[in-house]
């Protein structure tokens, strides 16, 4: 029996069960990611194979997220929102190719009706202030996916959502006065099918999906180094405690470290990965029907620029952004601030109470921040092979990304380090899309939405 360590948290490569096989006698992954499904997926995938003895080593001994010890890294405050709408059609079907193993998440751990996980729907209203021309072609290209939605204008969005303001959020001068403008009409696209998964849990089955076939999973190890030998090829990695673990294949998926590792061994990608400071924010909703059943909304009408979504559950409304003003501060990743700025919670609210007018006004409002690992270019992630060392894989980038997409991204991983598919949970989008040496994609505004 062949080893596989895999060290940090590894990518969720997709559950399969048909047989499969590697020129790689052993498999070190190198991650500080949060992703739950991104996670240790791999290690379940190959141990079903019985090719595989797998040991699974985290950082740290909690997160925010909970999960026994994972949650740190990039993605630690999760917002879990899985949606189908995206720039591309190749991130297009990764998402939807997620969203069908979320939606199946005792078909996909094989916890069966033992997960704790399971998506909530709640449908999203993009409001990204586009024409009605501009929102006919989302929809054309949801439709082409098989994905359900409606283009609405302002008294549909109005009778279909009526805690909703339809009243662009407004422009201010340095002054703030308020800054004239013609807005336009407004006109949004609704998608069907959109909804949440709680990421804490879904930790706490991958954790549980691991340990049940057989992956020892031990926290507090971080990789210092990647070890190449005589520079051509990954051979394990080396511990800041000093000892080294060999392994015939390297994958660097270590969140906000991952270009510090690549430095170690002179491999460069096409884009920069940098960790960013991302705050996000909630407070507790009322009783009130109209704000409970509200979808998750990307509102960037007007000069707004935010994100809300409710969680019925423990009525809660979770705020954020989706505008590039909010998401360019570059962090330390050892060393940042986890709070919600003041200056960024007063503008959250602007926005956030313009748009939702009957929301009350008092009571506490909690935030805090993480940091996303943002592909500086194009905000999509790079997977695949390093061209300077051979057995070198990388995955990161994912720029707030990685939940929605685990699934079918631990599926494109897999399919280039193992060389084939299996017959169920895999993706078919081509596997150099997200060449970590590709030219930049072209996106016509930049934001982490993409």
């Amino acid at each position: 029996m062949s080893q596989v360590r895999i060290l940090e948290r590894a990518p969720g490569l997709g559950f399969g069960s048909s047989g499969w096989s590697t020129g790689y006698s052993s498999l070190l992954m190198t991650h500080a990611d949060a992703s739950p499904p991104r996670n240790a997926a791999l290690a379940c995938y190959c141990s079903r194979h019985q090719l595989l003895s797998l040991l699974l080593l985290g950082w740290g001994e909690g997160g925010r997220d909970g999960g026994g010890g994972a949650g740190g890294g990039s993605g630690g405050g999760e917002r879990s929102f899985l949606r189908a709408f995206y720039s591309f059609d190749n991130t297009m079907q990764l998402a939807l190719d997620g969203i069908h193993a979320y939606k199946n998440w005792g078909a996909y751990t094989e916890l069966g009706e033992e997960a704790e996980a399971y998506f909530t729907h709640t449908g999203a209203l993009w409001m990204l202030g586009k024409s009605k021309a501009e929102n006919l072609v989302i929809q054309d290209r949801l439709r082409k996916y098989q994905v359900e939605s409606e283009v609405l204008d302002a008294d549909g969005i109005a009778q279909k959502f009526p805690a909703l303001s339809t009243d662009p959020f407004p422009e201010f001068n340095d002054t703030g006065d308020i800054v004239e403008r013609d807005w336009g009409d407004l006109w949004a696209v609704y998608e069907h099918g959109c909804g949440h998964m709680d990421s804490s849990a879904c930790l706490r089955d991958i954790h549980k999906a691991c340990e049940r076939v057989g992956v020892e999973v031990v926290f507090n190890t971080r990789v210092q180094q990647i070890l190449s030998g005589s520079g051509e090829k990954a051979e394990g990695v080396k511990l800041y405690d000093g000892s080294t673990v060999s392994a015939g294949c390297v994958l660097n998926c270590a969140g906000p470290w991952f270009q510090s590792l690549n430095e170690t061994v002179g491999v460069k990608t096409s884009t920069q990965m940098l960790p960013t400071r991302i705050q996000v924010g909630h407070l507790t909703l009322p009783d009130d029907e109209k704000l409970l059943s509200l979808p998750f909304v990307a509102d960037a009408w007007g000069n707004s620029g935010i994100y809300f979504m409710p969680r019925r559950g423990n009525k809660q409304l979770v705020f954020g952004s989706v505008a590039h003003r909010f998401e360019s501060e570059l962090v330390d990743p050892d060393n940042f601030n986890e709070a919600l700025d003041p200056d960024v919670k007063a503008d959250y609210l602007g926005c956030l109470f313009h748009r939702c007018p009957t929301l009350p006004q008092s009571g506490g409002i909690q935030g805090f921040s993480h940091m996303y690992t943002v592909n500086q270019e194009d905000v999509h992630p790079v997977i695949g092979p390093a061209k300077e060392l051979k057995n070198y894989f990388l995955c990161n980038g994912f720029s707030g990304h990685g939940f929605k997409l685990a699934p079918a991204v631990g599926s494109l991983m897999s399919q280039q380090i193992l060389g084939t598919t299996t017959n169920s949970w895999e993706t078919h989008i081509p596997l150099d899309f997200m060449d970590p040496n590709r030219e930049p994609l072209h996106l016509q505004v930049k934001t982490h939405f993409a």
